[in-house]
């Protein structure tokens, strides 16, 4: 990737904030995602030897029942079982000291291209930019590699359009919290946001809309395995 395209990357990453970053080990109050609260603990998933696996996001099974944030596209909400259908995407993100140590002859885990599916990746090439806190593997994204973005001590992919490279970890049907919020400020970049609160309330707002609840602008959190707490945002 040209020096300008990942100049270009890194602002529009710290512009937006980390939108919808995953899960959480708790619910916080919705804001924009940081891309740290992948994991709070750092754990990666289990793998081969010697290959770099990502953080542990949490399965859907754990989800269910405990407390977490993550990019979702939400299907429905039915206010009368006070249940919420959605899809969870997750991204891959990776411990610095990890990534620091990968060389040509390195292996990888990663969802290629968002793939559903984790493939090992041998890296063939890389390039790593100190000053800008970014990594090339296999020429990027540019050349069907990956781009990685580091941000404290963790690093995820990145795509062209600045979010993380999402893959669809599955549906879920989740209860909804009596108390559930909705922040949303997607009308417009300056747009001041429209708080929503209740199952209900909170229902009528995402039926309305319903074809724009995308993991590109909703986080969903949740608390106990129940939704707590919504975040749209707009995107362009």
């Amino acid at each position: 990737m040209t020096n300008d395209k990942k100049l270009m990357l890194l602002a529009g990453v710290r512009a937006l904030g980390m939108l919808a970053g995953c899960s959480s080990a708790s619910a916080a109050s919705p804001a924009a995602s940081e891309v740290e609260e992948v994991s709070s603990e750092g754990r990666v998933l289990p793998g081969e030897e010697g290959v770099m696996m990502p953080i542990d996001q949490g399965s859907l099974e754990e989800m269910k029942t405990g407390s977490y944030k993550f990019a979702a596209n939400i299907s429905s909400v039915d206010a009368k079982k006070r249940q919420m259908t959605l899809t969870v995407y997750g991204y891959d993100a990776y411990r610095a000291e990890d990534v620091d140590a990968l060389d040509v002859g390195s292996v990888f885990s990663t969802h290629l291209d968002g793939a559903v599916e984790a493939q090992n990746v041998t890296v063939e090439k890389i390039e790593k930019n100190e000053e800008n806190g970014t990594v090339s593997i296999n020429g990027g994204i540019e050349e069907g590699g990956v781009d990685l973005w580091r941000n404290g001590d963790i690093y995820r992919t990145v795509t062209y359009d600045d979010y993380p490279v999402y893959y669809m970890m599955g549906e879920l049907v989740l209860p909804v919290d009596d108390s559930v919020t909705l922040s949303d400020s997607s009308a417009d970049v300056d747009a001041v946001p429209v708080e929503t609160n209740g199952t209900i309330e909170v229902g009528k707002a995402i039926s309305e809309d319903k074809d724009n609840w995308t993991p590109y602008n909703t986080t969903v959190f949740t608390k106990d395995g129940a939704v707590s707490n919504i975040l749209r945002i707009w995107v362009p």
